[in-house]
């Protein structure tokens, strides 16, 4: 079963844009007829969505045509060692990533079979997920700056979560920093303020008061302290016991998250903007970390974080898959959770209601807490290609939708 054509369906995210702004999906088509669906993070490319979906076009015509669907680790060879480059970077990781996902997709739609199949089969049924605190649409519409400077209504905030059955939830107490990058004349890295660390201290303190032990709280921090700040930062998070802390300082050096990591007794989580199994495991070996969020649509596809999952396995620490886009990424996510012996929680951006699930044939399970592992051939979803065609960015659409 050979790939024979592909069609890109670039997405302009409605607001309140959760999972990004933009998602790229497309079709690969193969010469027996069945097609598989993938996802393109593009978050991190300094592109419009068309400007990307034109590259992959014209590098599926000019390089895999003709190749076997199931070959994916020659799919992955060929496309990272593409010219002379033999180094990962956004792009081309996101690129094969999506390429390689739909592979998986077709791969298993041709057998009948789901795609943690091919991945070393099933660990569990269900997969605990967590998601990230949200305004509510009130709120959201006055600026989420707004909604993090009022503990008391994020806390209230959580317990509607809670209540729906979610046993973690993910926040940035300092979350102000990310509509500016200047904090008192400082460019990320920064040191944070006092005013910023008694700020996310009471963040902590309500939101623990608020939600008890119901439910895990995990520290999201998008690498924007430098490693002292973020070690004062963990001190006063300490005594509400978060899950982790996730990516407290930029993500270039494993030896600066390493001194945090040694610094706190909060386990360290990163990876979700690291593109390569390398990257990954320079974080490991650092003894960076006792978790690596990775992210299948940005760092080589599924097969490559199965090869991640069994360097950090190795190593005694956990996979929790990244998602950060849209409804693909997320249900390919789940086939890996349900395969991934060293699996601890995984993300689900409330729960891939909305247009998440309007964008597929069959929306992705979600039932009191946690994603249900599809056992529907492939990745278990078809796109709804003609809203996915309604929702197209025009060929002016910014990379950012303000």
């Amino acid at each position: 079963m050979k790939i024979s054509g592909i069609e890109m369906f670039p997405v302009a995210n409605p607001r309140p844009h959760l999972g990004g702004p933009n998602w790229l999906f497309l079709r690969l088509d193969t010469d027996e007829g069945i097609s598989g669906y993938g996802e393109i993070l593009i978050q991190a490319v300094p592109a419009r969505p068309w400007t990307i979906a034109h590259i992959v076009e014209e590098l599926v015509e000019d390089l895999l045509l003709g190749h076997e669907v199931g070959d994916v680790e020659h799919l992955y060879w060929r496309l990272y060692n593409i010219e002379y480059s033999h180094m990962s970077d956004p792009l081309k990781s996101a690129i094969t990533s999506g390429l390689e996902m739909a592979c998986f997709d077709a791969l298993g739609k041709a057998h009948g079979l789901p795609a943690y199949r091919f991945l070393g089969g099933k660990m569990r049924d269900r997969i605990r997920s967590y998601t990230y605190i949200g305004p509510p649409p009130e709120i959201e519409a006055e600026g989420l700056a707004k909604f993090w400077e009022r503990p008391e209504a994020v806390a209230e905030r959580a317990l509607g979560y809670v209540e729906a059955g979610f046993t973690g939830l993910k926040l940035d107490p300092v979350a102000a920093l990310m509509d500016d990058d200047t904090h008192m004349g400082q460019r990320v890295p920064v040191q944070l303020s006092l005013d910023a660390l008694d700020l996310a201290e009471k963040m902590m303190s309500t939101l623990r008061d608020a939600v008890g032990h119901r439910c895990d709280i995990l520290i999201g921090t998008h690498g924007q302290m430098t490693p002292s700040s973020a070690i004062r930062l963990a001190k006063r998070l300490e005594p509400y016991e978060p899950l982790w802390f996730e990516e407290p300082v930029p993500p270039e050096m494993p030896e600066a998250m390493a001194e945090v990591a040694r610094g706190t007794t909060i386990p360290i989580v990163a990876g979700e903007r690291l593109t390569s199994k390398w990257e990954c495991a320079r974080l490991v070996n650092a003894g960076a970390v006792a978790a690596l969020n990775v992210d299948a649509s940005q760092v080589g596809g599924m097969l490559e974080v199965k090869k991640i999952a069994a360097i950090a396995e190795a190593n005694y620490v956990q996979i929790t898959p990244h998602i950060y886009g849209g409804p693909f990424v997320g249900a390919a996510s789940v086939q890996l959770g349900a395969s991934l012996t060293n699996f601890l929680i995984m993300e689900a951006i409330e729960g891939y209601r909305g247009v998440h699930a309007e964008l597929l044939d069959e929306p992705i399970e979600w039932d009191n807490g946690d994603l249900i592992v599809s056992d529907r051939p492939g990745l278990g979803h078809n796109l709804n290609e003609d809203l996915a065609r309604r929702l197209a960015p025009g060929a002016e659409h910014t990379r950012i939708v303000r």
